[in-house]
């Protein structure tokens, strides 16, 4: 059981990671940000910021990644909550937040390696969900894998360019790409399905 102390301080730190990454964000402004004193971070994570930024970033993972799980096999409503999740985040912090994966995946990821395994363990839960909900729908699994990383990407690359251009417009944008894609995906296995002779 996690407690409720560790538990603020992983969200914190989610907080921070999304908004400078993982070189911007310091134990000092966390404490702040959990309003926890500065050694109690340390009780909870002997390990300090690398251990706390892994933390944050696995949980963030497995929270996305069970809410995709656990959608009623709508696979198109998963992906438009995902997107309009962060036009609000964003729009509520003034564009500063971004993904509390892609953003230390950028900043931090490539030199940090406990930090890039975090943000690669990440993404792929998010993606296995997705990818379990599309071949649920029919999706042979290696199409529906490439169709979920292809959703994810366009998800954290839509995340980039609302943040940089302090618009949501990006985000409702490949929304809606992404649900015409995920539809012609369905379309052409519902086609050959139909064309079998099974089918016929």
């Amino acid at each position: 059981m996690v407690s409720d102390s560790k538990r603020r301080i992983e969200v914190a730190a989610a907080g921070l990671l999304a908004r400078h990454g993982y070189h911007g964000f310091g134990l000092k402004k966390l404490s702040e940000a959990a309003g926890l004193p500065y050694g109690s971070i340390y009780h909870h994570f002997p390990g300090g910021k690398e251990e706390i930024a892994v933390s944050a970033i696995t949980g963030t993972g497995v929270l996305v990644g069970r809410m995709i799980r656990q959608a009623p096999g709508d696979v198109f409503g998963t992906a438009a909550t995902l997107f309009d999740f962060m036009a609000t985040r964003l729009a509520e912090t003034d564009w500063a937040a971004g993904c509390p994966v892609g953003t230390p995946a950028l900043d931090g990821g490539s030199d940090v390696d406990s930090v890039r395994a975090a943000c690669v363990s990440a993404f792929e839960t998010m993606t296995h969900g997705f990818a379990e909900l599309l071949t649920e729908l029919g999706l042979a699994p290696r199409e529906a894998r490439d169709l979920a990383t292809t959703v994810v990407a366009a998800y954290e690359g839509a995340t980039v360019l609302a943040r940089v251009r302090r618009t949501d417009e990006p985000l409702h944008t490949v929304s809606v790409a992404m649900a015409r894609l995920i539809r012609l995906s369905l379309a052409e296995v519902a086609a050959a399905e139909a064309n079998s002779p099974q089918g016929g």
